[in-house]
């Protein structure tokens, strides 16, 4: 990523709304149902650990990171922006394995 670490992304955004560690573990696990510990976070501030893919996508809802393409990878040449209510929808699609098959049919 030329130099641009997600940890630093990461913990930039989170400075950037006045919010601490702890707040953004009782905000994931509240808002999200996701249960991470404040050391986890730290983790992926430092980059020594990095989110699962889904909980990379709530923290770009979390931290109103409109454009992830832009913020995470410098030099991407062919931008796919995903919009919130398409975040969403990955989401749910996740959420719900046991109709992922049905999905795929109807779309592809």
């Amino acid at each position: 990523m030329k130099g641009r670490h997600i940890g630093e992304i990461l913990r930039r955004y989170r400075k950037q709304r006045g919010w601490t560690v702890a707040d953004v573990a009782i905000q994931l696990r509240d808002h999200y149902e996701v249960n991470v510990a404040e050391k986890t976070i730290y983790g992926w501030e430092s980059d020594q650990s990095y989110p699962r893919t889904e909980t990379l996508l709530i923290l770009c809802e979390l931290y109103q990171i409109d454009n992830f393409s832009s913020d995470f990878s410098e030099g991407v040449t062919n931008e796919f922006p995903i919009t919130p209510e398409e975040r969403k929808l990955i989401k749910e699609y996740r959420r719900h394995p046991e109709l992922q098959n049905a999905i795929k049919k109807l779309l592809f």
